[in-house]
């Protein structure tokens, strides 16, 4: 985690890889795939990392050098070699694949290996040294494993990674480039260079039958978009959609780039460009419907009532299908400290800027149910979630239950602990000492002033630099000593349907477990510390605490 952190780029500057970093993987099939995580982070540069780790043993499950992968020699640094964007977690067969291709730099010799390892159990089941996947692999409509590689795009058997069909690109010295395929799984779109124009292919996913096939003037990799009636091309000169069926192109558009959405029936083609604009096109002809233009937008969500979006400003506002922008400026919601909840498929609660609102996504209407969110010790609300049926907003000492028509169920603060008395009446007493030697540092500062009258000579001016400077630090200390006085302690923790709240326990300090169905105390511990290290298990009741570098101690909350 650490070198990540500390990952630096071409430019020589710190990329800071946190974001991402580390990902316990989740399924909908098999809850033992949770006791796995995946390390993964890239500069892009020369540094490339991939570990699958157990977190039940803390075992290293796998990683380039156990996979192996050819040990590269970089700027005096030894690493793994593998493909980086081929390499991952595949959720729809509870798998994870660790795959490379190249030429070995000790022995020159051309290598491929592609490692399958099957989880829960955790192992590698499978190795394969005929194909190799440059992104990440997906699984099928029909639980089989596509690998789309530079020289080699294969369907295998993820039982035991045998191949069922493959393709190869017509010239061995090009690369397959560009691939998309249809939100069913079924048909595969690739695109390769041949000769000196490219080549568009449709394959059935099933079979490895190609289904037609296109040659393009195009001489840059296009960026294709797979929808439901065909598939568009896009370069920086052509936007053309070529028909699902037939392979004929359909229509060519007007100069276009960006993101592309099927917005489904007849509703169009919605084109992101540049970052300004919100295009939509006629599916069947290509032309333009309509356009929005929107400074920074980037689409946030298709809704019933139309696409949310977000302007350079981070606000919220939705268009709807016909181009009309529902929520003008001073409708739209404020995106700073933006929070949300969505309980279904109709509708969305958010809080920002002090009110919580009730949208209808099927018709796109906005309602303020709450006016007014106002926390003790000035807090700003950080987390909105869905709980029982209810809304649960909450920050570090607050909570506050709701339903989704704004009523309130309960409203409740929990006060965190601030510096001991005996220690606010220390600050005290120096913040006061400070005071007086400020306006003592002050007076003299006028004093040396005086003296000199404008004609004053350096030194006096130096001296009065000096008084002044002095004054200053004294001030600025006043105001430290005020500020420690008055600083709180927060260590609060959402886990589940509770909260942890750091506060006061039976005249001391500690935690307290909120129940976020009620807003109501459940049990408390005494700690006797204001910054505790600690973690909560809701499902089996446990807190883990660490009151010093050596030790953990382990409570049971009932």
């Amino acid at each position: 985690f650490n070198s990540a952190k500390s990952m630096k780029g071409p430019d020589g500057k710190k990329l800071g890889y946190t974001d991402g970093l580390l990902q316990v993987l989740e399924s909908e099939t098999s809850v033992g795939i949770s006791n796995f995580a995946l390390v993964r982070y890239s500069d892009n540069f020369e540094t490339n990392e991939l570990i699958l780790i157990n977190l039940m043993s803390g075992e290293v499950v796998i990683d380039p050098e156990k996979a192996g992968m050819p040990i590269l020699k970089f700027l005096g640094k030894e690493t793994a070699y593998f493909n980086f964007n081929g390499s991952g977690f595949v959720p729809t067969l509870n798998a994870v694949v660790i795959t490379g291709d190249g030429q070995d730099p000790k022995t020159g010799k051309d290598f491929t290996i592609t490692k399958y390892i099957q989880l829960p159990e955790g192992k590698v089941i499978w190795e394969n040294n005929e194909v190799a996947a440059a992104m990440l692999p997906i699984g099928t409509e029909d639980g089989k494993l596509l690998m789309v590689g530079e020289k080699t795009t294969a369907k295998l058997n993820p039982q035991n990674g045998q191949i069922e069909w493959r393709m190869e690109v017509a010239d061995k010295k090009l690369k397959f480039e560009a691939f998309d395929a249809n939100i069913l799984l079924t048909v595969g779109y690739l695109y390769q260079k041949r000769g000196n124009a490219g080549l568009l292919q449709a394959v059935e996913l099933a079979s490895g039958k190609v289904l037609w096939e296109q040659e393009l003037s195009t001489k840059k990799a296009p960026q294709l978009s797979a929808l439901s009636f065909g598939v568009v091309v896009a370069d920086d000169k052509n936007f053309n959609l070529f028909d699902a069926q037939s392979g004929q192109l359909k229509w060519t558009a007007s100069r276009l780039d960006g993101m592309v959405i099927d917005l489904g029936g007849e509703r169009g083609i919605a084109v992101v460009e540049k970052d300004k604009y919100l295009t939509v096109l006629d599916r069947n002809t290509g032309e333009e419907r309509w356009s929005q233009k929107v400074k920074g937008i980037s689409l946030d969500q298709m809704t019933g009532a139309g696409l949310m979006y977000r302007d350079g400003d981070g606000n919220l506002g939705l268009i709807d299908f016909d181009g009309n922008d529902l929520w003008e400026k001073k409708d739209k919601l404020p995106g700073e400290g933006l929070l949300r909840a969505r309980p279904s498929l109709e509708k969305e609660i958010f809080y920002a800027d002090g009110k919580v609102w009730h949208v209808n996504l099927m018709n796109g209407s906005k309602k303020e149910i709450i006016s007014k969110v106002e926390f003790d010790e000035k807090e700003t609300p950080d987390n909105l979630e869905f709980v029982d049926n209810m809304f649960v907003l909450s920050s570090s000492q607050n909570m506050m239950g709701f339903d989704e028509n704004g009523k309130v169920l309960y409203q409740n603060h929990w006060a965190s602990p601030k510096i001991s008395l005996a220690g606010r009446i220390a600050l005290r007493t120096m913040q006061v000492a400070s005071v007086a030697m400020a306006a003592a540092t002050a007076v003299a500062a006028g004093d040396a002033y005086g003296s000199g009258g404008f004609g004053s000579s350096a030194g006096t001016s130096v001296a009065q630099r000096q008084a002044n400077a002095q004054s200053q630090s004294f001030q600025d200390m006043e105001r430290g000593f005020a500020d420690a006085a008055n600083k709180r302690f927060k260590a609060s923790k959402s886990r589940g349907v509770y909260n942890l709240v750091l506060t006061d326990v039976d005249g001391r300090v500690g935690l307290k477990q909120i129940d976020k169905t009620t807003g109501k105390e459940m049990a408390g511990i005494v700690l006797d510390d204001k910054n505790p290290t600690y973690d909560f298990d809701p499902v089996k009741g446990m807190i883990f605490y660490k009151p010093s570098k050596n030790e953990v101690v382990c409570y049971t909350m009932n």
